[in-house]
């Protein structure tokens, strides 16, 4: 059986992973949280999982931090939100629901504290729910805190949607965290004439503020079908957001529900859902489903937002493999990087100005997965229609434009960790798309383009190391 479980991302020992949610410093660590399922690779009455870090390399798994109450405001799930520190105290928002999926399920921002010193116990307030819907609005959801404080007033950002207009978000304000006053909409999708479609409602919104302009991040949602993650750079005024530029905040079509957090030395880190391109009951099969992505580090630059690999994350490469160049029809095959858990590093010198490299590829190329950057045309695009003999995986080819690449040297560097595969653009933008290839051969690597002893090219491999400082019980083939 091919292993398919990757192995260098945050994800649970078993059932069902999505949103990434609440990271906070305390106590000199770094604390993650996520919504899981921990009973079945299916998304089913969302808790709270805890993964945490010394060094955002190596990571623990810490028991359940959230779980449904039955008779409580979160009977039907604990969904996505956010944790703050309030006066030494450490603060959950979340949103709890009540009722099946539908429009008269009730959703609202819920309040838990933790006292417990590495925030393994937390006590929900009972004052739950402490913000609702605000009365006589038409909503398509209601969900997802995102809470900060500035100027001695709390504000809450909540995604919805408004019939007619599409995605929605909502904003708040408060004094504490008990008693919030609704502000109005923060923005909706008539203010982005940019973006032509934005679905029905938002989900997860999160506000970067920087210097050089403010960043609001959200997922676009259509009925109960998720899309992508947008980020809109522009201003916030302390009422509404004046948007400037929208743009997709990874080019592939794996990643959603980005959440975004400043680490003490002031750097913007941002992670992601990789939900599965496979068939929901190869999920139920397998009693798993979705990842956590690498971590990025997100820039402001000349007004638009910029996403890089967290340099942290070249702390999970181990050996460093010695690469020979082995010629093929099409461009040369790269003799010893084989792996289903590598990361590779493409640098193209100027004179070279497009490249296509084949990974996962078996030797007679029934399966392939194929990734170009074309510096002309300002472009890097994913090719997974070969990816897989199995034909309940996805296919589909991704493109996207990136700036900053038509001169001087051009990284591209590629992590495969088994199903996921995340391209990391210079430190410009990303790519993440999920591949199932079924056969044990499927590992190669070929470049195409440059001829097979072009000077004007360097490939470095590193095998791929776990995440987990202590590894979890491992399915077949995945140790540590």
């Amino acid at each position: 059986m091919i292993e398919h479980r990757p192995r260098a991302h945050l994800r649970p020992e078993t059932g069902w992973t999505n949103d990434p949610i609440g990271p906070i410093s305390w106590a000199g660590r770094t604390h993650l949280f996520h919504q899981v399922n921990p009973h079945g690779g299916f998304w089913d009455r969302p808790h709270w999982g805890h993964v945490v870090t010394d060094d955002l390399v190596r990571w623990e798994r810490r028991p359940l931090a959230l779980s449904p109450d039955a008779g409580g405001a979160d009977e039907d799930g604990c969904f996505s939100g956010c944790v703050v520190v309030v006066e030494g105290v450490p603060t959950m928002l979340y949103t709890g629901v009540r009722g099946p999926v539908g429009p008269s399920q009730q959703q609202a921002t819920c309040l838990a504290t933790s006292a417990h010193p590495d925030l393994d116990t937390w006590v929900k307030d009972p004052r739950n729910p402490v913000t609702t819907p605000p009365p006589g609005l038409d909503l398509i959801g209601f969900r997802d805190p995102f809470v900060w404080r500035e100027g001695g007033r709390w504000y809450q950002l909540v995604g919805s949607g408004l019939p007619g207009i599409g995605g929605a978000v909502l904003l708040f304000s408060a004094v504490d965290l008990g008693s919030w006053s609704y502000e109005g909409p923060l923005l909706t999708g008539a203010d982005l004439p940019e973006l032509a479609w934005s679905g029905t409602m938002w989900e997860c919104p999160a506000m970067l503020r920087t210097g050089q302009g403010d960043v609001l991040v959200i997922s676009v949602l259509d009925g109960e079908t998720t899309h992508y993650a947008v980020a809109i750079t522009g201003h916030f005024d302390g009422h509404r957001f004046h948007a400037d530029r929208v743009q997709r905040f990874d080019l592939g079509p794996d990643l959603y529900a980005p959440c975004v957090y400043v680490d003490p030395s002031g750097r913007a880190i941002a992670w992601g859902w990789s939900w599965e391109a496979r068939s929901t009951h190869r999920q139920r099969e397998d009693g798993w489903a979705g990842v956590l992505s690498l971590p990025r580090q997100l820039t402001m630059r000349d007004g638009r937002l910029t996403v890089a690999a967290l340099p942290e994350t070249a702390g999970l490469r181990t050996r460093r493999r010695r690469v020979t160049r082995i010629r093929t029809d099409d461009g040369w095959l790269a003799g010893g990087a084989d792996g289903d858990a590598i990361d590779l590093v493409l640098r193209l010198a100027p004179p070279t100005r497009s490249v296509e490299l084949r990974v996962r590829r078996a030797p007679d190329l029934a399966e392939v997965t194929v990734i170009g950057l074309d510096r002309d045309r300002g472009v890097v695009w994913l090719d997974r229609d070969h990816a897989s003999l199995d034909p309940e995986a996805d296919g589909g080819r991704f493109e996207g434009t990136v700036t900053g690449i038509d001169s001087g040297d051009a990284d591209l560097r590629v992590v495969i960790d088994r199903s996921i595969i995340e391209v990391f653009v210079g430190d410009e933008a990303t790519l993440t798309a999920r591949v199932y290839p079924t056969r044990p051969d499927s590992t190669g690597v070929e470049v195409v383009g440059p001829s097979w002893d072009a000077g004007d090219l360097d490939l470095t491999v590193f095998d791929l190391g776990s995440v987990w400082s202590s590894p979890p019980p491992a399915a077949a083939g995945d140790a540590a």
